[in-house]
């Protein structure tokens, strides 16, 4: 090991000497010891789970009373009687920045028990891994039309979302820049895309408790509209464009030649809102036209814990002779702590997994109105493509 390395844990053992034995602790009686150990790994990111435990045992095996404080550094995370049922309150402390924490826990003595301070246990606190996911309101698009691409940031153990800054690029070419707001997503909207193939990221520029992270390349085509004095057919939406959150509408799509002749049409949609669908009936029209039902759907608000569940336990199993005192850190996701103490004589102990839970509900398909293309795309040799565009309007029930 450097010499480096071992200087530097002789300064912060002697720093936690002065700081952790204080004056009100009992400085006659029987020797006790605490030894803190940690569960979980060295060095974890911001938000998750830290678990472990210290012990308290008197030289001669006695009982104890009194008191223990966890310390992070030189701040008093809680202080609770050693007895069964203490608890500290979920108040009792902010959690974990990131940057490196040394934990200890102090007992403070009793009437027949000297005071003593554990092993110093250090915490590396490193920023969130994070996750982009990146979505087009418009894919294929048509020359000119405006784009909307949303970015939207996950960090695993953050509630709320992460906050910061998201870039978005063209290939190697910026579009903007747009901050993510409470719900971890970032818009952008432009109408400066060209016609014909584009590849789309999403860097997020990372936070103190986040890291930067980029999307997956999202492909993007922008197609030339043909001209309604050109196109050899027409494509036409009849209907009312009206629908309840959690239903789906029927509307009527005519395809009808022009001047000229005319190849086969493929129906697509775009511009759909979130967690709609559309299908139609016949997604390809023969040369000669024809009609074809078209029907979205919208998704109701429901519950999205099947997306990220998670469930919470906690044990503590113990038994035997000779100890006397286990208390169990738990230091949980939200970064807080809560801290129990355990009177008992004990041998073994252990600490089971711990995980968050939590749950959440999705909106579904928001309420509003929205501008969707019902696009033909002729299959033959000299492509031609139609767009119709319809306003949807979605309301609550």
């Amino acid at each position: 090991m450097p010499m480096r390395s071992l200087t530097l844990k002789a300064i912060a053992l002697l720093a936690l000497t002065a700081i952790f034995l204080p004056a009100a602790l009992a400085t006659t009686g029987i020797a006790t010891n605490v030894v803190l150990t940690v569960t979980t790994p060295s060095t974890i990111s911001y938000g998750e789970v830290v678990a472990g435990y210290a012990v308290v045992s008197a030289s001669d095996g006695s009982l104890l009373s009194g008191t223990v404080s966890f310390f992070d550094g030189a701040t008093n995370i809680c202080t609770i009687p050693v007895t069964q049922t203490a608890s500290c309150p979920p108040s009792a402390g902010t959690g974990f920045a990131v940057g490196t924490h040394l934990v200890t826990a102090v007992y403070s003595g009793d009437g027949g028990h000297l005071g003593s301070a554990s092993n110093a246990v250090p915490v590396v606190v490193v920023p969130d891994v994070t996750t982009v996911s990146l979505a087009s309101s418009s894919n294929p698009a048509i020359t000119g039309e405006s784009v909307t691409f949303s970015a939207t940031v996950k960090a695993a153990g953050q509630t709320p979302a992460p906050a910061g800054s998201v870039i978005f690029m063209d290939n190697s070419t910026q579009l903007g820049t747009a901050m993510l707001n409470g719900s971890g997503t970032a818009s952008l909207s432009t109408a400066a895309l060209g016609s014909g193939s584009h590849s789309i990221t999403a860097k997020y520029a990372g936070s103190a408790t986040a890291a930067a992270s980029s999307s997956a390349p999202l492909a993007e085509t922008v197609n030339d509209a043909t001209s309604a004095g050109d196109a050899p057919f027409t494509v036409t939406v009849s209907g009312t464009p009206a629908v309840v959150t959690g239903s789906t509408v029927n509307l009527t799509v005519t395809v009808a030649p022009q001047a000229g002749s005319m190849e086969p049409v493929a129906l697509s949609c775009s511009g759909l809102p979130s967690e709609s669908a559309c299908t139609f009936g016949t997604a390809t029209l023969p040369a000669s036209g024809g009609t074809t039902s078209l029907e979205i759907s919208t998704m109701a608000p429901h519950d999205c814990a099947m997306n990220a569940a998670s469930s919470s336990s906690a044990g503590v199993p113990f038994a035997g002779p000779a100890l006397a005192g286990l208390l169990l850190l738990l230091l949980p996701r939200r970064r807080r702590w809560t801290f129990k103490g355990l009177l008992a004589i004990v041998a073994v102990c252990g600490i089971a997994a711990l995980s968050g839970c939590g749950n959440c509900t999705d909106l579904g398909t928001r309420p509003g109105d929205y501008t969707i293309k019902v696009i033909g795309t002729s299959t033959g040799v000299t492509a031609s493509i139609v767009a119709a565009r319809v306003v949807l309007h979605v309301k609550v029930p």
